[in-house]
């Protein structure tokens, strides 16, 4: 460069001894040690959404592959009789609390999918299998053993008679049914003088007449709130479930029948600024 300027009588030679070499810039060095100050996740699900879901469907999954080939113990006899035993997983609001982190229901089923694929192996199941499974069971085994010996069935009365109680819309029913000839009593009155219309008649003496037991009980009921409709399906109902207490062996016929379900159905409320439920005022231009 100073060639150059004092060529063309730019640069004078004494000025070059004023002249500093540029300084040298060192870059920082690429040493592994500044990469391990960041610690590696764990999880290889970790920079997924939620990576402690999708670690609970590997660890599942991984759990059934390895125990794929199970073929259980003992007797084929008791392995389809422990078979037949139904599985009740934790809701999806107390596994969510349990595993501490939300579940949306697709998870929720996604992940009982996976249980009810762990707990169909042969019986009994692998130590570890059960042990995985324990947590997410809705009852534990005090619970669970109630409920296969009945324990927490209703029975009947002193007296024979099996109580159970009716709902629908705003009525209430409380029902005694118990063995006799036929009779219908409600709030005091025969159904006759208590219904005037033959439908809410023909809805109370529903369950009777499907299962061919009008003639062989007596129902004696106190019904309130609502309207005859509502009190007429509270009976049935509640008739339903005290038949259900006296023979259990009717369930299939009175679930056909629509006499043990409750209806939710409620009235839809009123919307402000609209005239009803759904109803708009009509639109005026001006």
């Amino acid at each position: 460069m100073s060639s150059f300027l004092l060529r063309r009588g730019l640069f004078v030679a004494a000025a070059s001894k004023n002249l500093t070499r540029p300084v040298s810039v060192r870059f920082a060095s690429t040493d592994s040690s500044l990469y391990e100050v960041r610690e590696k996740p764990q999880s290889v699900s970790y920079f997924t959404g939620n990576y402690k879901y999708n670690d609970l469907l590997i660890e599942l999954d991984a759990l059934h592959k390895k125990y794929a080939n199970w073929q259980g113990e003992g007797d084929d006899a008791v392995q389809s009789g422990i078979q037949q035993q139904a599985n009740a997983w934790k809701l999806r609001d107390k596994m969510s609390q349990m595993l501490a982190i939300p579940l949306k229901t697709s998870q929720w089923r996604k992940i009982v999918l996976h249980l009810n694929t762990l707990a169909s192996l042969p019986k009994p199941l692998p130590q570890p299998v059960e042990e995985a499974l324990l947590p997410y069971k809705r009852y534990d085994q005090e619970q669970q053993q109630q409920l296969q010996q009945g324990t927490n069935a209703k029975s009947l009365d002193a007296l024979g008679r099996a109580y159970a109680v009716g709902r629908r819309k705003e009525s209430s029913a409380r029902c005694w049914v118990v063995e006799g000839d036929g009779q219908v009593l409600i709030n005091g009155l025969t159904l006759e003088e208590y219904f005037k219309r033959p439908v809410d008649r023909d809805q109370v003496n529903l369950p009777l007449e499907v299962t061919e037991n009008k003639e062989q009980y007596n129902v004696w009921a106190l019904v309130n709130g609502g309207g005859s409709t509502g009190q007429a399906e509270a009976l049935k109902l509640g008739i339903g479930r005290a038949l259900l207490t006296h023979n259990q062996e009717l369930k299939p016929i009175l679930r056909k029948a629509g006499c043990i379900t409750r209806d939710p159905r409620v009235v839809e409320r009123k919307k402000e600024g609209q005239r009803k439920a759904r109803a708009r005022y009509t639109w005026v231009k001006r």
